[in-house]
């Protein structure tokens, strides 16, 4: 190894250290919310594929008392809390304002039809819709560290705007409001998290980062409009860097998906307790889950940094998990 290499290391090193533990502290909240069917085959449809996730993400290992679901017919599934009306909305996103910390994650899922018209874009729901301001409002009130908010309808696009700022991650369907047809976007961010998130998950770290549903949604709903020989009706967008624009293909280096490349839905702790027989594996597993941690405060700290030391810090972490995940691998464990 060269001295110039060893030297960022030890720079790497003045970065405040993040144990396994204080990983594994965070909280994650799930709302899911399913809008108004309008016809039975769109109810159907919508109920469907918010159970899907909900099966996924629970399976994955996250408690079943942090997942809401709020949809149009609570009295079809013991699963749904409550209907998706606009106060029961409100009063939701009220009640977990006073439970969810300064440290913890919500991720808010709609599913269903959006509407439109100039600025004023809505998600639709059973009785008055929520327009993209309103949301916003309630979700200042909730004191995450982190909220991601994924808006999977159609003309969703102009949420996106309305919603970017400090600690939010927002994704939609569309790039715009006047992108009005069903979407097929929602079916692909749930398939993401299916089956363990086995296709999506491309780092082979266990989990499904934000960001890989993004891209793995994305590229499924393009892909199926080129099997059935179709026009693209939706352009899905990601927004995590507070500027309000969007982005559409996240490039590698790019501003845009430097945080939801480290943020996930489901906990660490279930890919951990999956090593429990093997105490070294564990070990590995848990240093590797540091080593996100500490990248992702580093690329929290872009702004106030020099570039090119943050550049030489940002690459000496990447090569000491890349190390790691090697490791990890010849130990039989999931790596990339």
């Amino acid at each position: 190894m060269t001295r110039g290499l060893l030297a960022v290391f030890a720079l790497c090193a003045a970065l405040p250290p993040v144990s396994p533990g204080a990983v594994t502290a965070q909280d994650t909240h799930l709302l899911v919310i399913g809008g108004a069917g309008g016809e039975a085959e769109y109810r159907q449809r919508f109920h469907d594929l918010s159970i899907q996730l909900i099966d996924a993400v629970l399976a994955a290992g996250l408690p079943a008392d942090r997942v809401t679901y709020l949809a149009e017919r609570p009295e079809r599934d013991a699963r749904i809390v409550g209907e998706s009306r606009r106060e029961r909305v409100e009063s939701e996103l009220g009640r977990l304002a006073g439970v969810v910390g300064a440290n913890d994650q919500l991720f808010v899922v709609l599913i269903g039809h959006g509407s439109s018209r100039g600025e004023d874009a809505q998600f639709n729901l059973p009785g008055p819709d929520l327009s993209a301001a309103e949301f916003d409002t309630l979700l200042d009130a909730v004191p995450a560290g982190r909220i991601v908010f994924v808006n999977t309808s159609s003309a969703s696009g102009d949420f996106v705007p309305a919603l970017a700022g400090p600690g939010r991650i927002v994704m939609t369907a569309t790039r715009s409001g006047s992108e009005r047809n069903l979407t097929r976007f929602p079916e692909y961010f749930v398939a993401a998290y299916a089956n363990g998130g086995a296709d999506a998950d491309v780092d082979k770290n266990g989990r499904v980062s934000v960001l890989e549903a993004f891209e793995y949604a994305r590229q499924e709903t393009a892909r199926s409009y080129e099997r059935d020989n179709q026009i693209a009706t939706e352009h899905p967008l990601l927004e995590d860097d507070g500027d309000g624009e969007g982005s559409g293909e996240v490039a590698a280096d790019a501003a845009e998906g430097r945080v939801a490349r480290a943020v996930y839905l489901t906990p660490v702790q279930a890919v951990l307790t999956e090593s429990a027989d093997d105490p070294a594996l564990q070990r590995l597993l848990e240093e590797r889950a540091e080593l996100e941690a500490r990248v992702q405060a580093l690329r929290d700290l872009r702004g106030s940094m020099d570039p090119e030391l943050y550049q030489r810090e940002l690459e000496a972490l990447l090569v000491e998990l890349a190390l790691k995940n090697r490791e990890i691998r010849e130990k039989g464990g999931g790596a990339s």
